[in-house]
């Protein structure tokens, strides 16, 4: 049998070599060693936006990366989707991304600008001086919407930052890595201000609120093992009638549609993205049949496996 596999993983390097375009970085005489991640530990990366898109093949399919990322738009727009969310970023927002997140990218607007910036756990614990710095903050909770606005003063503060970052990156890095790293905290220190205050006013929600915020947290770390509504309850401690109501009460539509439409969009990656057999991807997932998972796949994605595998992305 093929060898399993799932959502992309993917670490700094493959990301350069499986999602940039190649073909157009040798046009433009640049050379790949100089976006190529330069250390695979203690890694840090930030570049503008408007510079790196020319690079990138957009739409980015649904991965999870072993690093963080912080996207801060100071122009324009861009569409993602984040684990089930999907949400639009725009100027003056700040986007966080944690390890083990799945996420994807639409096309981004012609006009953007602004910063992105990659960087793992052992950079920031190891220039920081405190361990586990980033578990600290709650935007990078794999749960957390994480997206910031901030005031017109507040993104024009954080581009002036990020902007000598940026030329600390590009003149001195291997001299200038813990003033590097201490600016990236200064501004995650604020921003986490900004969120605490956010989470401080979501405790003022009913019952019903909680219920679903909870119960999607765990759709989120489970959906591949628990697929009934029963599991769900369980570990809420509330029965599946009342789990059902307080769903479809804050969120408009059944429990179990969190619940599929995870489990879709694993199946279409793995579709895209492995050279499994769909009797295998039906093996793998747990279906009873390769019949039952056909029908299961076209009610919820509008087609069969097949003619999907034949489309271009995942949505």
């Amino acid at each position: 049998m093929t060898k399993k596999r799932n959502i992309p993983v993917v670490n700094p390097e493959q990301f350069v070599r499986n999602y940039f375009n190649h073909s157009t970085i040798k046009q433009n005489g640049i050379s790949l060693n100089a976006i190529t991640p330069r250390e695979q530990t203690c890694y840090f990366y930030i570049n503008t936006l408007e510079s790196a898109i020319q690079y990138i093949n957009f739409p980015l399919e649904a991965m999870k990366t072993t690093f963080y990322e912080v996207v801060f738009i100071t122009k324009g727009q861009c569409v993602v989707r984040d684990n089930l969310n999907d949400l639009s970023v725009s100027s003056g927002q700040i986007r966080f991304v944690a390890p083990g997140k799945i996420v994807s990218v639409s096309e981004p607007s012609a006009d953007i600008e602004g910063y992105y910036i990659q960087f793992d756990q052992a950079f920031m614990d190891t220039y920081s001086g405190i361990t586990n710095i980033l578990q600290t903050f709650a935007f990078f909770d794999l749960d957390a919407i994480p997206i910031i606005s901030l005031t017109p003063d507040q993104t024009v503060f954080f581009a002036s930052i990020l902007y000598k970052v940026k030329q600390d990156f590009a003149q001195n890095y291997q001299l200038l890595k813990p003033i590097i790293c201490q600016y990236i905290i200064s501004i995650f220190k604020e921003c986490n201000v900004f969120y605490e205050k956010v989470q401080q006013e979501n405790k003022q929600l009913n019952s019903a609120d909680k219920i679903a915020q909870e119960f999607i947290r765990l759709v989120y770390k489970h959906y591949l093992s628990k697929r009934s509504l029963g599991e769900y309850a369980d570990l809420l401690n509330i029965t599946p009638k009342h789990l059902t109501k307080c769903v479809k009460q804050a969120t408009g539509v059944p429990p179990t549609d969190f619940i599929y439409r995870m489990l879709i969009l694993e199946i279409k990656v793995l579709l895209k993205e492995t050279s499994l057999s769909v009797a295998e991807i039906a093996y793998q997932l747990s279906f009873d049949d390769t019949a039952y998972f056909n029908r299961f796949f076209k009610l919820h994605a509008g087609t069969t496996p097949a003619a999907f595998r034949k489309t271009s992305i995942v949505e």
